[in-house]
């Protein structure tokens, strides 16, 4: 069951990598940037996954490695060999010749062919294989994961510039009454019904909403640098004319159920995280097989054909000999080391089966977490949304009162202010919403899903 769960994992990240590779779209080109577009240009450019890219490659080619063990081993080799006899030697060999001249140098020349093919190894190469597919699936999920928080990463970064771009608004909002305000005390004034400081309060008032105007769009800036940093922008800013698209207001009609037990199945089945861990405890298992072939004898196949010759390099058939045969190896005593080994290799094992176990508690852990802030965003939204209402018709029906001289300025001052106030909850509330909705992706990997 665990392959097959691995299996339909791999498939969504290749199709996700296929999706992903179709939807990125050339930053400079983008008139307005909505998340989807934001997140599908981060994953096609980050550099952090670019070298995650590199370490699947590299576990792809340790499995090829682990593969080659399975093939039979062809070595060629050849020696020129120049002999020069000593002096002592050579008169020797004179005396025993008759006095006849010895030739002190000789060579002696020779090729090799030679071939092995190990037929069995107690299932060694079996489980170096396992671990090596094993780990090169790591290296997916690895990948997978990165891609799930650097998503969350995006997000956070997008729906920053989407708060700071709500300040911006409320602030304009405030500046524009003020400033109304601050008309209609004037001409007052003149009329002589009104007074300098009347005039002078609103144009306070239009200052610190200035204030205001200049700090969003400050946060503003900031939160688009370090979403260009995430799109992989070598220049580390967005393109002049790139506009965000709106974020719209969400209704209670628009609130999905929270079934807690159906997302943390979905979290069992989707988290990288976990499926890594779960790879993890497998490739530990394989390696204990890996150290319990150490008690298997290995049984080879070897061949090899050796040609010598003397003086020259004028090979023929009768400089040729060959040798075929089948070779046994077991060993009897070790000094209890596969011993040791096995039981590193089992306690390996034990540990991954622990961090197994952690990772699916963590896991379950924040896929609640992420339940409760999406609930509480929730229903903050729901009260600021209210209590906007009741400021607005409060701040109203105050502006009637001073009008009419029934209310103070320091009164009217302080609704206006409980309204800006107010706004930036409800504005903070609603971006609150979206960043929690999706952390919960995040939490459960269905933000990895296409």
């Amino acid at each position: 069951m665990k392959r097959h769960l691995i299996c339909f994992c791999l498939a969504s990240a290749i199709t996700l990598s296929v999706t992903t590779v179709n939807a990125a779209t050339d930053l400079d080109n983008v008139a307005e940037l909505d998340l989807q577009k934001a997140q599908a240009i981060a994953l096609a450019d980050n550099p952090s996954l670019a070298a995650a890219a590199e370490r699947v490659e590299q576990a792809r080619q340790r499995i090829a490695q682990a593969r080659s063990l399975y093939y039979p081993s062809v070595d060629a080799g050849g020696s020129v060999i120049h002999n020069t006899m000593s002096q002592n030697d050579a008169g020797l060999q004179s005396i025993l010749a008759g006095g006849a001249d010895v030739d002190r140098t000789t060579e002696r020349y020779g090729v090799s062919l030679s071939a092995s093919w190990l037929l069995f190894d107690g299932f060694s190469r079996k489980f170096t294989n396992l671990i090596a597919e094993y780990g090169q699936q790591e290296s997916e999920q690895s990948k997978r994961d990165a891609q799930r928080l650097l998503l969350q990463s995006v997000a956070g970064s997008y729906y920053g510039a989407q708060l700071a771009k709500y300040n911006k608004t409320i602030a304009e909002a405030d500046f524009s009454f003020n400033s109304k305000q601050a008309g209609e005390a004037q001409l007052s004034m003149d009329a002589g019904a009104g007074s300098l400081s009347a005039v002078l309060n609103f144009q306070v008032q239009m200052n610190n909403a200035s204030t205001d105007i200049l700090v969003a769009e400050r946060d503003y800036d900031l939160a688009l640098y370090g979403l260009a940093v995430l799109l992989g922008r070598e220049s580390g800013e967005m393109p002049d004319g790139v506009r965000l698209a709106k974020v719209d207001m969400v209704a209670e009609s628009q609130f999905f159920p929270l079934v807690v037990e159906h997302l943390l199945a979905v979290a069992t089945k989707n988290r990288p995280d976990l499926l890594r861990q779960e790879l993890s405890f497998q490739r530990a298992e394989s390696s204990v097989g890996v150290k319990q072939a150490a008690y298997y004898p290995t049984l080879a196949l070897q061949g090899g054909v050796d040609g010598t010759r003397s003086e020259d390099m004028g090979f023929e058939g009768d400089d040729f000999g060959s040798s075929i045969g089948v070779k046994l190896s077991y060993n009897l005593f070790r000094g209890q080391g596969d011993a040791a080994k096995i039981a590193e290799a089992q306690a390996v094992k034990r540990e991954a089966a622990r961090s197994l176990e952690q990772q699916r508690n963590t896991v379950q852990s924040e896929v609640r977490q992420a339940i409760t802030k999406l609930e509480q965003a929730r229903a903050q939204l729901k009260l600021q949304r209210a209590s906007v209402k009741l400021v607005e018709q409060t701040r109203d029906l105050v502006e009637e009162g001073y009008k009419a001289g029934q209310e103070s300025l320091a009164r009217f001052n302080e609704v206006q202010r409980d309204l800006v106030r107010t706004q930036s909850r409800l504005a903070l509330s609603l971006i609150s919403l979206y960043n929690n909705r999706f952390a919960l992706k995040t939490a459960t990997g269905e933000s990895l899903l296409p």
